[in-house]
């Protein structure tokens, strides 16, 4: 029997499929690019509190142990091999938790460090549990809307909520909403109607805010059902939810990039620094009603802004004062993003292990080739290739 050529059917065959199997792979890596744009090679920690991605791993929080927040860069460098991570998208003022003591056991491969010491200024809500919204469920898979994470915070930990448990549900726990043609809920605003979400849990801890219930900039209040913390929305279909950041609008304008450093970029409109204002003694006449909306009282009522509602905002001292507190009223926050991989923007694979692998299969005969293959795979026991 003649030995097999490099020409034969066979041959061709197993080569085109290693071929097909380095095409396959660099699609892989293309992919994975587009998710991961970023450069994953610096913990943010050294940086100090920032707005910035926060992740959870559950099986580093696991036992009892402290809830943590972990970078984007830790998140794939320290944990990605876990298989238990959480995205909890936007967290301002939040210090990366990894190689602390919050994290006992676990070592950040970044900064070579495991019992640093935690930032005390970091806050923690049940979304570092894999909790969400009052209901303290989400599951992809099985939800049905929208959720809003809460643009104020400062109650709720920057929560997620979904858009049902927004309008509440019947005692029972029951969901009574009707839905248009387009699927829109009855009686919750229209998405393209405002940009920002106050739920009702920190419009109550600020119930100065209720005056600004339906004027300019700010919609009509939504009150929510008096109900038992009920959740609807689930549904037996694979409908798959999504979630709506609190600003939600381009990237290109609301998020801090950098090509290739780190950077913070401010933008957007501002008020005048309210306490330079205070103390300068600058008065203007406030521009809002005076009451906090008796109608509303002991209402549990979320606020939905407009895009421009900072515009609107009074600026007499009465409320400058109430004001200065949540910076985020008064001017567009940033948020950090780590500098773009260097390789995003070159041809995908460019000296990656594809490459050196295709040239490695280019320069060697055929057969010991096709053994290489079979190796990679995992098809086979090692063959002898010398």
């Amino acid at each position: 029997m003649e030995p097999e050529t490099e020409s034969s059917p066979e041959a061709a065959g197993i080569s085109q499929t290693a071929q097909d199997y380095i095409d396959a792979q660099r699609q892989l890596e293309i992919e994975a690019r587009e998710i991961l744009p970023y450069s994953f090679d610096a913990c943010t920690k050294p940086l100090g509190p920032l707005r910035q991605l926060i992740f959870a791993c559950m099986k580093c929080t696991s036992n009892g142990s402290s809830p943590a927040g972990i970078c984007y860069s830790c998140s794939i460098s320290c944990h990605g091999s876990h298989g238990e991570l959480v995205e909890l998208f936007s967290k301002r003022n939040f210090e990366c938790d990894c190689g602390t003591t919050r994290m006992p056991g676990s070592c950040c491969n970044l900064r070579k460090i495991q019992e640093d010491i935690p930032a005390q200024a970091n806050s923690y809500n049940q979304n570092f549990r894999n909790l969400f919204c009052q209901s303290e469920r989400y599951e992809a898979e099985s939800e049905l809307g929208t959720m809003y994470q809460c643009f104020l915070g400062d109650c709720c930990g920057e929560d997620w909520f979904h858009d049902r448990c927004i309008l509440g549900s019947l005692s029972d726990g029951s969901a009574d909403f009707s839905e248009d043609d387009s699927g829109d809920i009855q009686g919750f605003p229209d998405e393209d109607s405002f940009e920002y979400f106050i739920c009702w849990r920190c419009v109550s801890a600020n119930s100065w805010l209720l005056r600004y219930a339906g004027t300019p900039g700010f919609l009509e209040p939504v009150v929510r059902r008096e109900v038992a913390d009920a959740c609807p929305g689930q549904s037996s279909d694979a409908a798959i939810s999504r979630k709506r950041k609190a600003n939600d609008i381009s990237s290109d304008d609301n998020s801090a990039k950098a090509d290739s450093e780190p950077a913070i970029r401010a933008g957007g409109p501002s008020i005048a620094d309210p306490g330079a204002s205070i103390e300068a003694g600058f008065t203007q006449p406030c521009t809002i009603p005076h009451n906090e909306r008796p109608d509303l009282a002991n209402m549990k009522v979320s606020l939905f802004l407009r895009s421009d509602f900072r515009d609107h905002l009074c600026q007499c001292v009465s409320c400058l004062e109430k004001i200065k507190n949540h910076r985020c009223l008064l001017e567009e926050e940033t948020t950090y993003e780590p500098p773009l991989d260097s390789d995003a923007g070159e041809s995908i694979g460019h000296d990656s292990l594809l490459d050196a692998g295709e040239k490695a299969l280019s320069t060697i005969d055929r057969i010991r080739a096709i053994g290489g293959f079979i190796i990679l795979t995992g098809n086979a026991p090692l063959p002898l290739l010398c």
